[in-house]
């Protein structure tokens, strides 16, 4: 066990080769803070007892009173290396939420590290979250290990077999390893014979992987430990009739059936000793049964009388911490199996950086991790100064500290830093800033421990880029104006949840917009924007994040102001469905010029690539190939793409010069732009973003004047004209869709399909839970009927059901946005009214000036 010391930290910061950048990721309740809790205890950040449940890394009083992690933590320690003496490693460790709500939490630490730990719960196997962060973490090229948590369950609780976990043990790997290879390109995967997969409790503080074992009865067989280490897994099996390892199940002289070696010399000791705990009588002498004293004397593990003196639960983690201390094979799995920075950024500095040229110093320094090239940091988010992060800060009220990792180059206090946004522009030299670093920092949950530098490779604090950074952004020292930023993140969330937010009392408007740029600063994924009427609306992922986001904003950011809050509500998309729509018309105010629109719908397949940025944007002959040959657009238009819009959704609408012969077209073509952009983020039914729209820009009639075809004259009539033609193309609203899975017993599941039926979700499927007496029920939920689901289903249920809604999709409803009697219409108009737009649905009439031409 290591105990802090500074010293060993300020020497490893500088060495890249001793560092280790990892997450650990889970779906919610497997069990993530716990085993952070017994790596803090191996760095001596907590004491024995505390450990499993001390969650030394829920810092936040929201994490502390709900019991779920809410913020990705950060959390350095020295670790020793138990195969290696005085071979010490510093380990920062981010330790994210599980909540399908939080996943962007998720985004900013994988960003920042090179690998993750994986945790599985052993009863309920691989879940929703699981998924999703497994194809999170692959797609930032982080390498994985896998620790199968909560095997106590197995023993205690579900009563298996050491033949049944065994085989539970396998089905879990299996689905780990099918979600590896479907969201990696590359052969990545976990098998226990490689010692990347542990076994274990985080909670009673014990762990294993076949490496320990092996250690153990290598001498017994006279066998190598990696001999031995891959006897132990698979179908292998021990003779004892002739004292050798076979692979059939059957013995050659007996043919008595034989029993796994994983199962007979790995798990039936550890089974063996919670049923002799189990059946022990406490005694106030701290005398323990015969065959429990024989065991534990024959595993060598040292109890005192008090620790024999414990109730069978206490006792029983006693001795498998003593027997199977967790941090041991955790400690070996993280640096022996988890890439250093050295290693890890060769394989993803070219999907990190921007810049065309991948040979360019910066490029070159972040692949070689070299602490002598240019400086490149990424600043992954903005975390809040707690009152006690230093003695030194006074007053860290509304402060924030950059969590940021250091790619290339190195860093100290005083260093002067260019600072590139989110929407830098190289060209317009937007979104750039300068300033100087104040203090560096090292994270260690709550509290901080001040450094003077820090290379690549290191995840550090820095103090004094709140003035400057919302969420993230890049850093380059001063003068190296040729650097290219980090690629943003993105977020396999979307703000879909919004409520509108307002002062009660007008005077303390000031203070509460400046709570509110702290609030949004505080969360990687929070919105938050002004409506025409002058509220400001809040957008998140979930009814939880809303939730969490409301509290903090009443209790921290903006303390002692009344708020006014409207219902939640949810946000929508508008889209057309008539893929043969009518061409319309709109004159300018002046009537001297003539604009012709129509509006068509994209496929789903070309939204999809558009959003995940496969569509080559800067490459226009490939481009057209695509659109070309994948989605049969005519070859007259596909070379001629004025723009994506809005720029602010990763532009899924798309604008088409389709003119042929017109004169004038190049000097109106920005203001057709600047319009397309504006209308594509407000949409003609009820005021909401499109999504999935082709306007083609058919034909336009201009004064040969130019003074008479000004930007006032082509932006209001190309405003006019979109919106005519999204309205006579058949338009529909989009709305969001959660896949929702939900555990109960099969007893309560005709209440849980009426509850999801009633709000219109449709049931995927339905399939047992292996080993247990659940059912795993999923389905796909509309996001406008989730508010509420959890508290009702309880109800419904007794409390045995609980559901978990990740984002799914966006979903068309097909219903006639003009029937009074469909509930789309209803919909509309009460958005309408809601953002204080006339109720009734426009029609195409009233932005086009003449009947289309047939």
């Amino acid at each position: 066990m290591v105990k802090f010391s500074k010293e060993i930290l300020e020497r490893l910061l500088l060495d890249s080769n001793k560092i280790r950048n990892i997450s650990i990721i889970a779906h919610v309740d497997h069990g993530k803070s716990t085993l952070t809790d017994q790596l803090a205890l191996a760095a001596g950040l907590v004491d024995e007892d505390a450990a499993g449940e001390k969650r030394v890394c829920d810092v936040d009083k929201n994490e502390i009173e709900k019991g779920i992690t809410i913020k990705s933590t950060s959390l350095s320690m020295v670790l020793e290396n138990p195969d290696k003496e005085n071979d010490h490693h510093l380990v920062n460790l981010i330790d994210c939420p599980g909540h399908i709500d939080f996943s962007s939490e998720v985004s900013t630490a994988l960003r920042i590290t090179d690998g993750a730990v994986l945790i599985v719960d052993a009863a309920e196997g691989c879940r929703g979250q699981t998924e999703t962060v497994i194809r999170q973490s692959l797609q930032e090229r982080i390498r994985p290990v896998l620790f199968i948590n909560k095997v106590d369950r197995l023993i205690e609780e579900m009563q298996f077999t050491e033949e049944e976990s065994y085989q539970n043990f396998l089905r879990i790997i299996e689905s780990v390893n099918a979600l590896l290879s479907t969201y990696s390109d590359e052969s990545v995967s976990v098998d226990p014979v490689d010692c990347n997969i542990a076994f274990g409790s985080g909670k009673m503080g014990w762990a294993f992987t076949l490496e320990q074992f092996a250690q153990l009865y290598s001498k017994k067989f006279k066998l190598p430990v990696e001999k031995v280490i891959n006897k132990l897994w698979g179908e292998n099996y021990y003779d004892h009739s002739t004292k050798k390892f076979t692979t059939e199940p059957y013995s050659s002289t007996s043919g008595q059936q034989l029993k796994h070696t994983f199962c007979e010399f790995i798990l039936e000791p550890i089974f063996k000793i919670f049923k002799l705990v189990r059946e022990h009588e406490i005694s106030s002498e701290g005398i323990l049964s015969t065959d429990l004293e024989n065991i534990i004397s024959a595993l060598s593990i040292p109890l005192t009388k008090e620790e024999k003196r414990k109730e069978p639960k206490l006792l029983a983690k006693s001795i498998m911490r003593k027997f199977l201390p967790a941090h041991k094979p955790l400690v070996q799995m993280i640096i022996n199996h988890l890439p250093s920075p050295k290693e890890a950024q060769k394989v993803r500095y070219d999907s990190l950086y921007t810049g065309e040229d991948l040979t360019d110093p910066y490029a070159t320094g972040i692949k070689e991790c070299d602490p002598n090239a240019p400086l490149v940091v990424y600043v992954s988010k903005m975390v809040p100064m707690h009152s006690n992060t230093s003695s030194s800060m006074s007053n860290n009220v509304g402060r924030f500290i950059a969590l940021a990792r250091i790619f290339s180059g190195s860093l100290t206090q005083s260093t002067k830093v260019r600072i590139l946004g989110p929407n830098y522009d190289p060209i317009a030299k937007k979104d750039v800033f300068h300033t100087s670093i104040q203090r560096l920092l090292v994270m260690i949950g709550k509290n901080t421990e001040s450094i003077t530098q820090a290379s690549c490779g290191a995840i550090v604090g820095i103090v004094g880029l709140d003035k400057y950074i919302i969420k993230s952004c890049t850093l380059t020292e001063e003068g190296q104006v040729a650097c290219m930023p980090i690629k943003n993140m993105k977020y396999s969330v979307s703000p879909v949840v919004q409520m509108g937010v307002e002062p009660v009392n007008p005077a303390d408007l000031s203070r509460f917009v400046e709570g509110l740029k702290r609030l949004v600063q505080s969360d990687p994924l929070l919105e938050c924007k002004q409506n025409d009427s002058g509220q400001h609306i809040l957008g998140t992922a979930g009814e939880l994040h809303l939730e969490i986001c409301l509290k903090n904003l009443e209790e921290e950011y903006a303390r002692g102001i009344q708020i006014k809050k409207s219902p939640p509500v949810v946000t929508f998309h508008e889209t057309v469905s008539n893929k043969n729509g009518d061409m319309v018309m709109a004159r300018s105010a002046n009537g001297h010029n003539r604009l012709y629109m129509q509006a068509e719908p994209i496929s789903e397949e070309l939204i999809e690539m558009i959003k995940e940025g496969q569509l080559p944007m800067d490459d226009q002959n490939k481009r057209a190939k695509i659109l070309e040959i994948d989605f049969e657009w005519d070859p007259s238009i596909t070379k001629r793409i004025w723009s994506f819009g809005p720029e602010a959704d990763k532009g899924s609408n798309i604008l088409v010069n389709a003119t042929k012969s017109v004169d004038y077209i190049n000097e109106i073509q920005q203001y057709v732009v600047t319009s397309f952009q504006q209308s594509s983020s407000s949409g003609g039914l009820c005021d909401e973003a499109m999504r999935g729209v082709l306007f083609k820009f058919n034909d336009c009639n201009l004064h040969a004047d130019s003074i008479h075809r000004g930007a006032g004259q082509i932006l209001q009539a190309t405003s006019r004209v979109m919106t005519a033609s999204q309205l006579r193309a058949d338009p529909k609203l989009v709305e969001p869709m959660y896949l929702v899975e939900v555990q109960c017993p099969q007893s309560v599941m005709g209440s849980v399909y009426s509850v999801i039926s009633n709000r219109r979700g449709v049931i995927k499927s339905t399939e047992m839970v292996i080993g247990t007496p659940l059912v795993s029920i999923t389905g796909n939920l509309p996001v406008l009927e989730s508010f509420g689901l959890t508290e009702e289903l309880r109800g419904v249920t007794q409390g045995q059901a609980f559901p978990q809604c990740s984002f799914s999709h966006w979903k068309v409803m097909e219903d006639n946005v003009y029937d009074p009697q469909s509930k789309v219409h209803k919909l509309i108009k009460s958005i309408r009214k809601r953002k204080g737009l006339k109720e009734d649905i426009p029609l195409y009439t009233d932005y086009c000036d003449t009947m289309p031409k047939q």
